[in-house]
């Protein structure tokens, strides 16, 4: 396992399920794990538009599996990327950990097709989990859906998301000073988007390539957040003497 730390990011490259039980509690869980066999299958054909994604399919004991870990170190949300397919497996699998689970909600970009390899018309959409702890109950009610009306080209990795996407879930799922975890960061992109909006972060990607990648790019947001933090506010008192 390699673990760096980067302003206020903690990188992890090693599998998350070894790497799950050893964090501390976190404020909300934000990720992108790989979609179901069904999904993947359509991207490992060999022909000139599809390519494979480079990384398996999620399976059904997997997504319990995952659920059951999120549950132990995640005192807030938890928003999970899917597909159709496996958008059901996961509700039941969170709802078996306590927690309340929404309907799933969509996200698709208008006038294109939101398959990973962005191939085709508009027939295809993601789908957003989000489930809350009892404790969150008075949270807000949540947007109706996501839609990419551009940025969907804004990606370090196939099968990624637009930053901007990821800037709206850490916004939407996390507050200020909150601590969001990504199990499956690949490129990093809800770290960018972490760090942007002033929270703290915790990635983990078992792809030492996509490690790298993520690294970068997160060192990039850190350095730019600084070349652009405000004066800070002097005291009341300080200023009238």
């Amino acid at each position: 396992m390699n673990q760096m730390t980067i302003g206020n990011a903690t990188l992890y490259c090693g599998d998350c399920m070894d790497i799950l039980p050893t964090l501390p509690k976190v404020d909300a869980v934000i990720t992108d794990p790989p979609y179901s066999a069904r999904t993947h299958a359509g991207h490992d054909a060999t022909n000139e538009i599809r390519a494979t994604l480079g990384y398996q399919a999620l399976s059904d004991a997997m997504c319990r599996a995952l659920a059951s870990a999120y549950s132990e170190c995640c005192a807030g949300w938890v928003v999970w990327m899917t597909d159709h397919t496996l958008a059901p497996v996961i509700s039941e699998a969170l709802g078996e950990q306590g927690r309340y689970v929404f309907a799933p909600l969509p996200f698709f970009q208008a006038g294109r097709s939101v398959r990973l390899t962005g191939d085709g018309p508009c027939s295809w959409t993601d789908w957003i989990v989000v489930a809350r702890t009892k404790a969150q109950s008075k949270w807000g009610t949540l947007p109706g859906g996501y839609i990419a009306w551009q940025g969907w080209n804004d990606k370090a990795r196939m099968g990624g998301k637009p930053t901007a996407l990821m800037e709206s879930l850490v916004q939407d799922y996390s507050r200020a000073c909150d601590t969001v975890l990504d199990s499956h960061m690949g490129a990093g992109t809800t770290g960018v988007a972490c760090i942007r909006n002033g929270r703290k972060f915790i990635g983990i990607e078992i792809d030492p390539a996509a490690f790298e990648i993520a690294c970068k790019r997160i060192e990039q947001a850190v350095a730019q957040g600084k070349l652009f933090a405000p004066e800070p506010v002097k005291q009341v008192q300080e200023a009238l003497l």
